[in-house]
């Protein structure tokens, strides 16, 4: 790409940028107009005004909210194509926004729950030390239904998940091992402590009505249901502080700062303990010590890593620092998965040669 070629990209990306600015500009503007208004027709009674003023306000954030959104996907799409495709290919790697992981492959990591929205975007392929993989951005929603004081139910989204997943695909085969990053020390223990509480407090409470159910003709038909019921939220309390997976069990390892800093499953803990030797279990450590957060699993000839960073455009940085920004992403990015694909690698063949 010569300097003309970077010279009209970039002024492209300034006026994209600069509609993209004054379009938020405006709808921040229309909502302190909403506001006041608001304002005024609560503190002065008497304030009058057209009552179609809020509507037509409201319509027009929305109408230039849709143009916001729309105006940063222009953007992204294109500075991607343009900063990213060069990037990855100097690495011998495919680069395409449009495309990324599906679903089935993201839920075949068994790393995170299944969403009720999945968005996937900037695919890659390649070789890492000799192995083929693809990777991408991934984003994973849940959403809750909620009613207000007035009975009206609405839905909202919280994220789930909001990052990077590798694929790699090995010649050597397992069972199913499951390592995920422990949440920081005082956050995990709030949220198990919480979890205890309202645990013991609904089988107490429900203890003391299966009690009183068995102990009174009238209410012994039910007492089925309060068992029932009792049985279900001890395994829910299970599920959440272990975080069980059909056929897989919770394993603590020899290294206690990888304990605390992971939390692993394993379908075969002889095999597990063969491929998370102190080597292995070394290097996962000064990777999270480094890039912070990952998940990461090894399920039948295949290799999973998540992390919750994502190759994402500064839209106020100019083109030739976003070439810049992304090489060095894409490098640390590579670099940080081959560490992880050399140690696992090595270890394997020293099993092979009974070392």
């Amino acid at each position: 790409m010569n300097q003309e070629e970077l010279n009209k990209i970039e002024r492209k990306r300034r006026t994209i940028y600069s509609v993209f600015q004054t379009v938020n500009i405006a709808i921040g503007i229309l909502f302190i107009g909403a506001f006041l208004f608001i304002i005024l027709n609560v503190l002065s009674p008497d304030f009058e005004t057209s009552f179609a003023l809020p509507f037509i306000t409201i319509l027009l954030m929305m109408i230039l909210n849709f143009i916001s959104q729309y105006l940063k996907n222009l953007l992204k799409k294109e500075i991607s194509k343009l900063v990213y495709a060069p990037a990855f290919k100097e690495k011998n790697t495919e680069f395409n926004y449009e495309s990324g992981l599906t679903l089935d492959e993201v839920m075949s990591s068994k790393l995170l729950p299944r969403p009720d929205d999945f968005v996937s975007n900037s695919l890659t392929k390649g070789e890492i030390s000799g192995f083929p993989y693809k990777a991408s951005n991934i984003t994973l929603w849940e959403e809750h239904e909620e009613t207000d004081s007035d009975g009206h139910s609405r839905t909202t989204r919280s994220i789930i998940f909001d990052g990077r997943m590798y694929i790699i695909e090995t010649p050597f085969n397992k069972k199913g091992i499951i390592i995920k990053s422990k949440k920081a020390g005082a956050e995990y223990v709030i949220n198990k402590i919480v979890t205890i509480v309202i645990a013991i407090i609904v089988f107490g409470i429900f203890s003391s009505i299966l009690l009183h159910s068995l102990s009174d003709p009238f209410f012994r038909e039910d007492a089925s249901f309060f068992i029932f019921f009792i049985i279900v939220i001890l395994i829910g309390v299970v599920y959440f502080l272990f975080g069980w997976k059909e056929g897989y069990q919770e394993a603590k390892l020899e290294s206690s700062k990888f304990n605390e800093y992971f939390e692993v499953q394993t379908q075969d803990q002889v095999e597990l303990r063969k491929t998370l030797t102190p080597t292995v279990m070394e290097k996962l450590i000064n990777l999270r010590n480094i890039i912070g957060n990952f998940d990461l699993s090894i399920i039948g000839n295949k290799i999973f890593f998540a992390f919750p960073q994502k190759i994402s455009i500064q839209y106020d940085k100019p083109i030739q620092e976003l070439i810049e920004d992304a090489k060095e992403t894409v490098e640390e990015e590579i670099e940080t998965i081959k560490s992880i694909i050399e140690t696992l690698k090595l270890e394997e063949e020293r099993i092979k040669k009974g070392i």
